[in-house]
């Protein structure tokens, strides 16, 4: 890829607000982490906590408006009472909760509004982020499941067509490329499932204020948080 073709990319990702966004979590936990590994009362401590802690009520004001897709997602969605319809209810509904209390939070962080619910409104929106990646989690296995059985049969249909030496260019063409698809999307399917297991490790660490060890490591948190933010980074450069 040429410069331009890069600039012209990192522009078209900069305008839409999920590039913001993922650009802003890049940026709070990579802080975040420096922070975590400079000496105690140090001053580059004290400036990358400042900083992730800045970045992190930004983000929380570039998603304002944000679970209005969760709640149209829902409108649209067609219920027939099996298993994946309710997984999916459980998916648009927690985080749409979330990005919803998220509001609340950055108008008490802003000083608009009392803080003395701030704690509690936090942990519900905890919960409710636990919750849409339960679902998020279930159907995502469910889909790399499906992946994997299409790509093993698509696969062995492509081993047998060349051990028979049969449409060599079907070969060479539409199949490996079908076969190449379906490759990508599992391994995107299970980076999604690996960055909704990173978030869930930060929501749960919000929902115990930090009591649980492990989860309460700052540089675990960050490390999760970059797994994430570099997950989700990748998905909507390549949209």
């Amino acid at each position: 890829m040429s410069k331009g073709d890069t600039l012209d990319k990192t522009i078209a990702f900069l305008q839409k607000r999920e590039g913001i966004d993922k650009t802003l979590k890049i940026v709070r936990y990579t802080s975040r982490l420096i922070a975590a590994v400079s000496p105690p009362e140090s001053g580059t401590r004290k400036r990358f906590d400042a900083l992730q802690s800045s970045v992190g009520t930004s983000r929380k004001a570039y998603r304002l408006g944000k679970f209005l897709q969760d709640v149209n997602s829902l409108r649209r969605m067609q219920l027939h009472g099996n298993s994946l319809a309710l997984l999916e209810v459980m998916a648009y509904a927690g985080e749409g909760g979330y990005y919803f209390l998220d509001q609340f939070l950055w108008l008490m962080k802003a000083g608009f509004l009392p803080k003395h619910q701030q704690q509690a409104v936090a942990r519900a929106s905890a919960w409710a982020e636990v919750l849409g990646y339960m679902g998020s989690i279930a159907l995502a296995c469910h889909k790399l499941q499906q992946l994997s059985i299409q790509e093993a049969q698509l696969a062995r249909k492509v081993t047998a067509l060349i051990k028979d030496e049969q449409d060599r260019q079907c070969i060479d063409g539409g199949l490996l490329r079908q076969l190449q698809v379906l490759r990508s999307a599992r391994l995107l399917r299970l980076a999604l499932i690996c960055q909704d297991l990173a978030d869930s490790m930060s929501a749960i660490n919000d929902i115990t204020e930090g009591r649980v060890r492990g989860f309460n490591h700052p540089v675990a948190l960050s490390c999760a948080g970059l797994l994430s933010a570099a997950v989700s980074t990748y998905k909507y450069w390549n949209a």
